[in-house]
C-alpha cells in the first residue's frame, strides 16, 4: 500500500470517528425524564410504555431539565423520552409559569410539550385559559389556535389565536381580538400586550369604546391601568357631541382629556362648526376646546360661513351656549349671501357668541364690507 493510499484511508476513519462519537455526545446530551414518585405497572397492550399512576403517597411526579410535572397517571416511554399525562396535570417551570389540563403530552428531547382540556395557563400577572395550548420551553413562547381567554389585574382579553413569549412576558393576540374592562371595549385586528406593565399596543383598525367616548386609530397603544394611550394613523376621539381628529392623539380617560398634534380637526356635531389647527386640547367635562399654530374656526350661520382665525383659539360652553375666542392676530371674514358684499376684519381678540349671534372685535378692530371701513375701540 503507499503512502498516499494509506492517508486517506486514515482520514476516511478519522471522519467517520468523529462523525460516531458526535452523535454519541449528542445522544448523551439528551437528559432522559426522571420519575420521581407513582405505581409502577407493565401492560402487554402497552409493550414500550411504563406506567405510572399515583398511590397513597400522592401523584405521580417528574422531572426533565428544570420542569417538574404531576399527574393521576403517565404512560413514560424510556426509549423515545416521551411522556403522556391523564389527570389533573400541572407542569411547572420555575416559579414563573405553571400549566394545568386534563391531558398533556412532554418530549423531553424536543423539550416541547402539548396540553388540551381545561388549560389553564398561570404566570405572575396574568392567567390564560383555552382548550389547546403548546409550549415550546427552548423558545420559551406558548401558543393557541381555537380561541383563548387572558385574565389581566384589570381586564378580560380574548382572540381566536395567540402566543404568549415568557421571557419578554408579552402576550401576541391575531384575529377577533378583544379587551373586557368594566369601564370599555377594545376591539382590534391584532393587539400586543405585556402583562408587566398592562399596556396593549394595537395594529391595524382598532376602537375603544366606553359611554362618553369612542377612540378609533389604526396603531397605537393604550395602558389598561392606567387608562391613558397614544394613537397614530387615521385616529379620532369622538365625544358626544365633539370628534377630534390628528395625526398623532394622546388620551387620558381618567381626566377626561385629550390632545392632539398636526392637522388637527374638531367638529362639532351640533352646532355644525370646525376648528383647524396643528396642536389641541379637548376637556369633555369642561366643554372646552384650545387650539393654536394656524388656528381657525369655521361656523355655519344662516346659510353662511364665518371664519375666525388667531394664534390661540378657545371654544367653551355647552352646546346650546358656545362661545368662541381668539388671541392675538385676530382676523374674521364673512363671504356673504349671495348678492351680498364679503366681509374681513381684524383685531387683537375676538369674541363670538354663538347662541346670542354677536361677535366683538376687541383691540385696534378694523372691518370692512364692500368699499366701507370701520375703527374704533370696539367692534
Amino acid at each position: 500500500m503507499t503512502n498516499k493510499s494509506f492517508l486517506k484511508i486514515s482520514r476516511f476513519i478519522v471522519v467517520i470517528s468523529m462523525f460516531f462519537f458526535g452523535m454519541n455526545i449528542s445522544a448523551q446530551e439528551k437528559q432522559k425524564v426522571d420519575i420521581e414518585s407513582g405505581y409502577l405497572e407493565r401492560r402487554p397492550d402497552f409493550p414500550d410504555a411504563a406506567i405510572y399512576t399515583k398511590d397513597e403517597a400522592g401523584q405521580v411526579y417528574i422531572v426533565h431539565e428544570g420542569v417538574e410535572m404531576w399527574c393521576d397517571q403517565a404512560f413514560v416511554y424510556l426509549k423515545d423520552n416521551f411522556v403522556k399525562a391523564y389527570g389533573s396535570v400541572r407542569i411547572s417551570q420555575g416559579d414563573t409559569i405553571s400549566m394545568n389540563s386534563k391531558y398533556a403530552e412532554y418530549n423531553g428531547n424536543t423539550q416541547f410539550a402539548f396540553a388540551s382540556g381545561d388549560v389553564v395557563l398561570t404566570e405572575p400577572k396574568t392567567t390564560l385559559k383555552t382548550d389547546t395550548l403548546y409550549f415550546d420551553r427552548i423558545k420559551q413562547q406558548a401558543y393557541y389556535r381555537t380561541g383563548g381567554t387572558v385574565q389581566d389585574t384589570s381586564s378580560v382579553l380574548t382572540s381566536r389565536s395567540g402566543r404568549y413569549f415568557a421571557e419578554s412576558k408579552k402576550y401576541q393576540f391575531l384575529s377577533n381580538v378583544k379587551i373586557i374592562n368594566p369601564k370599555y371595549t377594545v376591539n382590534s385586528n391584532q393587539l400586543d400586550f405585556y402583562s408587566e406593565t398592562g399596556t396593549a399596543y394595537l395594529y391595524g383598525p382598532s376602537t375603544i369604546v366606553s359611554e362618553t367616548s369612542t377612540v378609533y386609530c389604526e396603531r397605537g397603544y393604550y395602558d389598561t391601568r392606567g387608562d391613558t394611550g397614544y394613537f397614530v394613523k387615521n385616529s379620532k376621539v369622538d365625544y358626544e357631541n365633539r370628534t377630534l381628529y390628528g395625526d398623532s392623539i394622546y388620551f387620558d380617560r381618567n381626566k377626561s382629556f385629550a390632545s392632539a398634534t398636526n392637522n388637527i380637526r374638531v367638529l362639532d356635531t351640533i352646532n355644525k362648526s370646525v376648528i383647524r389647527g396643528h396642536y389641541a386640547e379637548v376637556f369633555r367635562e369642561k366643554d372646552s376646546v384650545f387650539i393654536t399654530k394656524r388656528a381657525v374656526a369655521i361656523t355655519v350661520r344662516d346659510g353662511d360661513s364665518i371664519y375666525v382665525h388667531a394664534d390661540t383659539l378657545r371654544v367653551t360652553g355647552k352646546p346650546e351656549n358656545r362661545v368662541v375666542k381668539g388671541f392675538y392676530r385676530a382676523r374674521l371674514f364673512k363671504p356673504g349671501k349671495v348678492g351680498d358684499d364679503p366681509t374681513s376684519g381684524k383685531c387683537d381678540s375676538i369674541y363670538v357668541n354663538e347662541k346670542r349671534g354677536i361677535t366683538k372685535l376687541l383691540r385696534n378692530p378694523v372691518l370692512w364690507s364692500g368699499e366701507n371701513q370701520m375703527t374704533g375701540d370696539t367692534i
